[in-house]
């Protein structure tokens, strides 16, 4: 008796759960018809305001959100009274959301969000920024391996551009990153490795630039953020040459002479660092093989001369930028305070907690060794 009353609570239990999951099931299918699904996201700090007092000199964000046109993908989705763009303003991401909510009688849902697109002003601003990171970390659904960009004058005017995108701006910068070839990594920002950037503050990290040209976004440089401070942008040549530095390109394009172009694969970048006098010294060995893309090669004499003048031409580029990149911005073009743990057990104990020294005080020898394969 005692047994049987046992096996029929435990079907009530059973019973009851089934109902709840198909219940909750239910709610929160009921539920989607509420939310909204932003594809990317424009974060701007307002214009400065003018006055002594603090509270009225403090600015807010300035948000604007990329939504799927759900018309295009189903026939209910054309009910939607959604717009597929929109900008709010307020302290804090979780004003903007709860303005949002009061506005539309939907809820900001961040699951599938695919771009974040920054201002130069909020970058810049390291208290907003860090502000907006700790609200990310919080936001349960937002996810870290988002792409991360920099609006060249505004991350508002870059999610307007859609005109000639066809559609979506998340959608369209998602696709723009997949088509680079030359990454080993296809995202080299993340909203992730920003957040690691702001705990760490020990490395260099280089955020796509987007600015308008003809009617699309592209990028037109890199802005430098290290130890999460806002350097300055880099043009794109540059940040070629930094991710040359860092073993994170497939290929590199090198131009050693005006009328000649060649194509550097099957990259390998090694780094090592020594003490020269109280200085570090960072060694980077960049083996690879070249191929030209103009011009013929005709004997085994002038491949060699080929060869030669890219050689020269890469290591002379590296030297020059890596020498104005540490005079004007304290960066370290090979990034090595990351790894100094293991390059140089010395000097991380001499530089420990102390990368912004590191950093200025770095110099950079280059040994480029280049195969030409046709010929």
């Amino acid at each position: 008796m005692k047994k049987n009353k046992v096996l029929s609570c435990k079907r009530m239990v059973l019973a009851a759960a089934f109902l709840g999951m198909f219940f909750l099931g239910g709610c929160e299918s009921a539920e989607l018809e509420q939310r909204s699904f932003p594809l990317a996201v424009g974060i701007d700090l307002q214009e400065a305001f003018e006055g002594n007092d603090r509270e009225a000199r403090e600015r807010n964000l300035v948000v604007s959100f990329d939504f799927p046109d759900l018309a295009q993908i189903s026939e209910k989705g054309k009910t939607t009274d959604t717009p597929m763009g929109m900008s709010l303003e307020g302290m804090d991401m979780y004003h903007i959301d709860k303005s949002y909510e009061n506005n539309t009688n939907r809820i900001l849902d961040y699951n599938h969000i695919k771009a974040v697109v920054l201002g130069k002003n909020l970058i810049a601003d390291s208290r907003r920024l860090r502000s907006l990171l700790l609200a990310w970390e919080q936001q349960e659904a937002a996810a870290r391996n988002i792409s991360l960009f920099v609006g060249g004058s505004s991350a508002a005017e870059i999610l307007t551009l859609t005109q000639e995108t066809e559609g979506s701006m998340g959608t369209y910068l998602e696709e723009m990153l997949e088509s680079q070839k030359d990454f080993r990594q296809k995202k080299i920002a993340t909203i992730g490795s920003l957040i690691n950037q702001w705990h760490n503050q020990d490395e260099l990290l280089l955020i796509p630039v987007l600015t308008e040209q003809g009617n699309r976004p592209t990028i037109t440089g890199y802005a430098a953020v290290e130890n999460f401070d806002y350097c300055g942008i880099l043009t794109v040549e540059e940040a070629m040459e930094t991710f040359l530095c860092q073993n994170l390109l497939e290929s590199f394009l090198c131009e050693p002479e005006w009328d000649e172009a060649a194509e550097v694969s099957n990259i390998q970048t090694v780094l090592s660092v020594d003490e020269a006098e109280g200085t570090p010294v960072v060694t980077v060995s960049i083996k690879g093989q070249g191929r030209m893309k103009t011009g013929q090669i005709n004997s085994v004499g002038q491949q060699y001369q080929v060869a030669q003048r890219m050689e020269k031409h890469i290591t002379a580029d590296l030297q020059e930028t890596a020498a104005r990149l540490r005079e004007e911005y304290g960066v370290d073009i090979t990034n090595s305070y990351v790894s100094l743990g293991g390059l140089n057990r010395g000097l991380y104990w001499k530089y420990q907690n102390r990368p912004q020294e590191y950093n200025k005080s770095a110099r950079h020898v280059f040994e480029v060794d280049i195969e030409i394969l046709d010929w």
